[in-house]
């Protein structure tokens, strides 16, 4: 399923001192939505990972295939309608065809989740 421009949408994109700082919105209407939950929408743990993964291919321009998910922490519920939401990609290491990153969700007000990722860089 493609999430990007569809389940998400990225509002911004800056490069910081630590990786890169992205400011995204979910698509409320999202079909996603409807199942999990009607009335009292939250974003499944799987799409927040998803995102993370999408994000961090996005930020080292090579598409990827995860490898282990370590500390992954989820801290408040994702809703839909809790508007721009800030995702940080950092520390983003690479070495010999594996990309290590955190990745950190969060509005202004609220840690959404966090997570360590490993990845394979993928060969077009």
């Amino acid at each position: 399923m493609v999430f990007r421009d569809d389940f998400y949408f990225i509002d911004a994109k800056e490069r910081t001192d630590a990786g890169f700082c992205y400011t995204l919105h979910f698509n409320a209407d999202h079909l996603i939505y409807q199942a999990h939950f009607p009335g009292e929408p939250i974003t499944p743990g799987v799409c927040i990972l998803q995102v993370g993964l999408d994000l961090l291919a996005d930020a080292v321009e090579c598409e990827l295939e995860v490898v282990n998910v370590k500390n992954v922490k989820f801290l408040s519920v994702l809703r839909p309608n809790m508007g721009s939401v800030s995702v940080e990609v950092q520390k983003i290491e690479i070495n010999d065809g594996l990309v290590k990153a955190q990745v950190s969700f969060h509005t202004p007000e609220t840690p959404i989740a966090k997570m360590s990722l490993q990845c394979r860089m993928l060969v077009k």
